[in-house]
């Protein structure tokens, strides 16, 4: 038998080589790809990016801090004017409102249901109501002559708003079904009438006053009376006749109409017949004793 030639020994020695290295290739791709995961795997979580960051990241850089402060500042000032228009359109009922509820609490802050201290408060800021009696309704008694108790009525009561005015307060001159008269709020309102102008007989002279029946201020309003009494007998010299005070007079429409915390009365000044010519030819002194009344009421003065 031939022995192998050398040539043939190394073609089949490299061919076996090359089969071993074909065989090995798999498997160490394997073995790199499985150091490649452990790897991977071992790397710290806060090296890796996330979506979470990146999109943070983006968001920052897209819209920096100072514009979004502006932005905020911007909405903060659309909101202020909005706010501002809202309250110009409503400042007049607002001022109403407001100018209402302080005298409402200068009416119930001191037991005596007025001011807390006159001298502390703007004679201003003080509302006085005059009911003209009778006025822009009807006209109240008539004389024979002509003349009627709603013009009597509304001398008087500009002559008392006068004087007031004269002194600094609020004054608001009403009529006898006045609308405003709806939840009045005022420091007090005094309602002026007169007497019939028909003879009755010789006693049938002098003032009288009165307030509501069923008061809810009855110490307030008691006062009240009791001032107007003593300064209007003062004043014009007429006696009170008091035994003619009328249902009328104590259930006063005008009582029920205005604000429970506004102080009220009502005044007959005299008889249109015999205190003729102390309401006609010397108002002067008519309106003096009213207004001294209203201020010796809202002074908190002794009656």
């Amino acid at each position: 038998m031939k022995k192998p030639s050398r040539l043939r020994k190394s073609k089949t020695a490299s061919g076996v080589h090359r089969a071993a290295v074909r065989r090995a290739q798999p498997a160490g791709k394997q073995q790199a790809a499985r150091q490649t995961r452990r790897l991977a795997r071992a790397q710290p979580a806060e090296n890796a990016p996330s979506l979470e960051r990146v999109g943070a990241a983006s968001i920052t850089t897209e819209v920096p801090f100072a514009v979004r402060r502006i932005f905020a500042i911007a909405l903060i000032a659309v909101a202020l004017v909005l706010i501002g228009a809202l309250t110009a359109q409503n400042w007049a009922g607002f001022v109403e409102w407001a100018s209402a509820l302080a005298r409402t609490q200068q009416a119930t802050a001191a037991p005596s249901g007025i001011t807390a201290n006159p001298a502390q408060v703007a004679r201003s800021d003080i509302r006085i109501g005059i009911v003209s009696g009778h006025r822009g309704s009807d006209s109240g008694a008539v004389c024979a002559d002509g003349l009627t108790e709603a013009q009597v009525n509304f001398d008087h009561a500009m002559r008392v708003a006068s004087l007031l005015r004269a002194q600094g307060y609020t004054v608001d001159v009403l009529e006898e079904f006045d609308p405003r008269l709806e939840g009045y709020t005022a420091n007090v309102l005094v309602s002026i009438h007169a007497d019939s102008c028909t003879y009755i007989n010789d006693l049938a002279t002098g003032f009288k006053v009165a307030r509501v029946l069923d008061s809810r201020l009855p110490e307030v309003e008691d006062r009240l009376v009791a001032c107007l009494k003593s300064r209007y007998q003062q004043a014009t010299g007429l006696r009170f006749h008091a035994n003619t005070v009328t249902y009328d007079m104590t259930q006063y429409h005008a009582f029920y109409e205005i604000a429970s915390t506004t102080p009220a009365a009502i005044i007959e000044t005299g008889f249109l017949y015999l205190d003729r010519i102390i309401l006609t030819r010397k108002p002067e002194r008519v309106a003096e004793g009213i207004v001294n009344g209203i201020l010796c009421f809202l002074n908190q003065e002794t009656p």
